[in-house]
C-alpha cells in the first residue's frame, strides 16, 4: 500500500479566516453529489455549540494533491459558515451539538421507492464534550425540497452497558440501511483510558425498529471509529482508535487501518484483518495524536489507477503549550491561536490500495458515477 505525506485542509491552531464564527473543525465526511465533491463537517462555533457544515470544491475538480474547498457562508455574510440547519432549542436531546456527519442515500421504505439523501451524526446534551455524565445519542437529518430538516428524536441511543451511541457510519445496501457506530460508557477525560466498542445494525427505514446492535469489534481491539464505503468491487472500512488529545502514554496506538469485504456486512468474519495505512506517531505534530471522523473516497474518474483512494481525517495535535505559542505567533506578526485543551486540523492524503473481491450487491448507486 501506497501512500503519499498528508494535507492540511483546515487548522485550528491556525483560525478558519476569512470565516469568523468557527472556533474548531473536524469529522470530514466527503462524497461526490450532483457533479461535484462535498465535504459535510461538524465545527465548534463562537455560541460554544456544534453543528454541521458543508464545503464543496468547484463542479467537476476532481480530487488532487493541493485542493482548496469553500465553505459554505450565510448569503448576507462570507464571514460566517452557514450550517446546515439551526441550532436545536434548549429543551432538544441534541442542543449542544451536531457533529460526526455521515452521508448516504438509500431508498424510501414507503414503497415508492424514492431516492433519500440523509446525514446521520452524533447529538449531544451537555455542554462539555469529554468527561460529560450525559450521553451521546444518534441523530438524523434528512434533505427535503426546502433544505435540510432535522428528524425530531434520537434514532439509535446507548444501552445500560455503554450509555452512549455516537459516531455513526451508513451505508444502504441489499435494500437496508447498515449502520456501524461506536458504543462507549462515555468520552474519557483526562488522566481516563478510552473504552471502545464497534456494534452493528440495521434497519429497514432507517430510523426506527433497528436490530439488536451486535459487537463488531470488541474493547480489546479498542477502535473507536469504523467508516464503511462502497468501492467498484465491494467495500472498504477505515478505522481507528480514540485519539490521543492529552498526551497520555497509556493510550492505544495511533493508525488509520483499512479492511476489505465483497459485501456491506455486519459479520467481523466478512471482512479483512485490518492494514495500517498512516502511522501518527511517525508524523508532525499536528495529527500525532491520532486521528478520527475520518473517511475514505475512491478516486472515480480521477486516476488511471483504479486503487487510489483518498481519506479524509481529524488530526489531533500534540498537547500545546498555549502561552508560548501564542507568544511566538505574535512575535512573528500572527494571530495567536484560540485558547483550546487541545486541537484539530482536517487533513488528507491519497493512498493506494489492491483490489476487493467482487460482490452482486443490490443497493443501487443513486447518483452517477464520475468520469
Amino acid at each position: 500500500m501506497n501512500t503519499s505525506q498528508p494535507e492540511v485542509l483546515f487548522s485550528m491552531s491556525t483560525g478558519y479566516a476569512p470565516l469568523t464564527n468557527l472556533l474548531g473543525a473536524g469529522d470530514p465526511n466527503v462524497h461526490w453529489i450532483d457533479g461535484r465533491w462535498w465535504m459535510f463537517f461538524g465545527a465548534f462555533r463562537t455560541t460554544l455549540r456544534n453543528n454541521i457544515f458543508a464545503a464543496t470544491l468547484a463542479p467537476g475538480e476532481p480530487l488532487h494533491e493541493g485542493m482548496r474547498w469553500r465553505v459554505h457562508t450565510h448569503p448576507s455574510s462570507h464571514r460566517r459558515a452557514l450550517p446546515l440547519v439551526p441550532q436545536p432549542g434548549r429543551a432538544a436531546w441534541d442542543r449542544y451539538g451536531l457533529h460526526e456527519p455521515s452521508y448516504v442515500e438509500g431508498l424510501s421504505a414507503d414503497g415508492s421507492g424514492r431516492p433519500v439523501r440523509r446525514l446521520y451524526y452524533t447529538g449531544r446534551s451537555s455542554p462539555t464534550s469529554v468527561g460529560n455524565t450525559s450521553p451521546y445519542s444518534i441523530g438524523m437529518l434528512e434533505l427535503t425540497p426546502v433544505g435540510w430538516q432535522r428528524h425530531p428524536r434520537p434514532v439509535l441511543t446507548g444501552t445500560a452497558r455503554n450509555p452512549s451511541a455516537l459516531g455513526p457510519k451508513v451505508v444502504y445496501s441489499d435494500g437496508m440501511w447498515r449502520m456501524w457506530f461506536r458504543s462507549t460508557t462515555g468520552e474519557p477525560a483526562k488522566g481516563e483510558r478510552p473504552v471502545s466498542e464497534i456494534h452493528y445494525t440495521e434497519s429497514v427505514n432507517g430510523i426506527d425498529a433497528w436490530s439488536t446492535p451486535r459487537p463488531f469489534y470488541t474493547r480489546a481491539e479498542g477502535f473507536a471509529h469504523a467508516f464503511v464505503h462502497r468501492t467498484p468491487e465491494g467495500f472498504e472500512m477505515l478505522l481507528s482508535k480514540s485519539p490521543n488529545l492529552f498526551g497520555d502514554d497509556s493510550y492505544p496506538e495511533q493508525k488509520l487501518w483499512i479492511s476489505s469485504s465483497a459485501r456491506a456486512s455486519g459479520e467481523i468474519s466478512d471482512w479483512s484483518t485490518p492494514t495500517p495505512v498512516l502511522d501518527a506517531e511517525s508524523g508532525p505534530a499536528w495529527y500525532r495524536g491520532g486521528f478520527f471522523g475520518s473517511s475514505l473516497c475512491v478516486a472515480d474518474g480521477c486516476s488511471p489507477d483504479p486503487g487510489e483512494r483518498f481519506v479524509f481525517f481529524t488530526g489531533a495535535h500534540t498537547p500545546l503549550n498555549w502561552p508560548r505559542t501564542a507568544l511566538r505567533r505574535l512575535c512573528t506578526g500572527k494571530r495567536p491561536p484560540v485558547p483550546a485543551p487541545f486541537y484539530f486540523t482536517i487533513g488528507s492524503v491519497p493512498i493506494t490500495v489492491g483490489p476487493t473481491p467482487r460482490h452482486e450487491d443490490r443497493g443501487d448507486r443513486l447518483l452517477p458515477a464520475r468520469r
